[in-house]
């Protein structure tokens, strides 16, 4: 089996490697580094010989490779082609590379709450291999014990449930979700969400969405503006509402209120989206990235173009991968410039967008190349 090529995804912890062997239909392979391997295929322990490779999942003619987020691409990429193969020309290629002080993983971090019948009760992160988990305040966990009164079996029924990904320091960002968590649920929310499970009621719309107007955004205690805009269900009507929240002096509501403008798919919100991605807040930036590229508007190219210079790597990668999605010829002078570019993840997308723009989907492959061997000469 021999790499013909790879892709990026939307995560800049996993990369597409498109290998010239198919699997049979309907037939997948999937490890994780701590699985046993006695029985996996010879190529699968190579790769799990590789510092860095957390998982693999293979299915028709491509690999989807996970990596830790500690271990830079820039250390793995040439050890997965080493282990592989390519079908590509081994040509010479010498390419200038800023080496630079290698950078701190990208930080991306997963939010779960652990939910009982809509109560939360804890708070958990991932990022990477690494999980940390937060306590909530004891009212809490007695609003879930009431709750539980009437439930056969609390344990089974606990979830985690998934929230938007975070950025930054794990301790940092469990404070911040701590702090949303208890203002978004006050006493008065809690008691409605107990008297829903004690009567095996599912929680209704009164208990979660509710129409937010300015003046509950001029409340005075940000726990009670953030209360409020949580319960929001945006549409096109509330975006006056909006953009009030993003001139908050809390960067937690700011963001809220960005992610609920990537609800609104209209290109209305672009105007507000292009103030979120100005924002002080590193957090805000990216959500507005995120968001923009997740409508697809090509109109927000030039905005995009202009976060290439960002100066943080979260955004520049957000805003690279946007290019690759939808740039065109006018990107290409700020891709150019954007080559230097200190963050190897950054100039990997940087290249892939390039490679796209001007060459098709024949140029892609030669990127794996480029890459590799860019990083062997470091």
């Amino acid at each position: 089996m021999k790499i013909i090529s790879i892709e990026p995804t939307p995560s800049p912890y996993s990369m597409k490697v498109n290998v010239d062997e198919k699997l049979p239909d309907g037939q997948t392979e999937n490890y994780k580094r701590d699985d046993e391997m006695q029985e996996a295929p010879a190529y699968v322990r190579d790769l799990f010989q590789i510092d860095g490779v957390k998982g693999l999942y293979r299915v028709v003619d491509f690999i989807a490779l996970e990596r830790n987020p500690r271990i830079p691409w820039e250390e793995i990429l040439p050890a997965v082609r080493q282990a592989l193969g390519s079908s590509e020309q081994q040509e010479e290629e010498k390419q200038e590379t800023n080496a630079g002080q290698q950078e701190e993983a990208f930080g991306e971090v997963h939010v779960y709450l652990q939910m009982f019948r809509y109560i939360p009760m804890q708070v958990k992160l991932e990022e990477g291999e690494v999980e940390k988990r937060f306590g909530l305040p004891e009212r809490f966990m007695n609003a879930t014990m009431k709750a539980s009164e009437t439930s056969d079996n609390m344990l089974m029924e606990r979830k985690w449930v998934e929230q938007s990904p975070r950025y930054g320091d794990l301790e940092e960002i469990g404070k911040e979700v701590l702090e949303e968590v208890n203002a978004s649920y006050d006493d008065a929310r809690l008691e409605d969400l107990v008297k829903y499970a004690l009567n095996n009621e599912t929680a209704s719309n009164r208990s979660f969405y509710q129409k937010v107007t300015m003046e509950m955004m001029e409340a005075p205690n940000w726990k009670d503006r953030y209360a409020a805009l949580d319960r929001m269900d945006p549409t096109e009507e509330d975006l006056p509402v909006l953009d009030k929240a993003l001139q908050d002096e809390k960067a937690s509501i700011r963001r809220l209120a960005t992610a609920y403008l990537g609800m609104i798919e209209n290109k209305q919100v672009l105007p507000y989206l292009y103030k979120a991605l100005k924002d002080k807040a590193v957090n805000v930036r990216r959500t507005a990235g995120d968001c923009l590229s997740d409508l697809g508007f090509e109109e927000a190219m030039p905005e995009m173009i202009n976060s290439l210079t960002d100066k943080s790597r979260l955004v520049r990668w957000r805003a690279a991968m946007f290019l690759y999605e939808l740039g065109d010829e006018t990107a290409i002078p700020a891709l150019n410039d954007a080559l230097q570019d200190l963050e190897f993840e950054v100039r990997m997308q940087v290249k892939m967008a390039l490679a796209r723009i001007e060459g098709g989907e024949r140029a892609k492959g030669s990127i794996w190349h480029q890459m590799t061997e860019a990083a062997k000469q470091k």
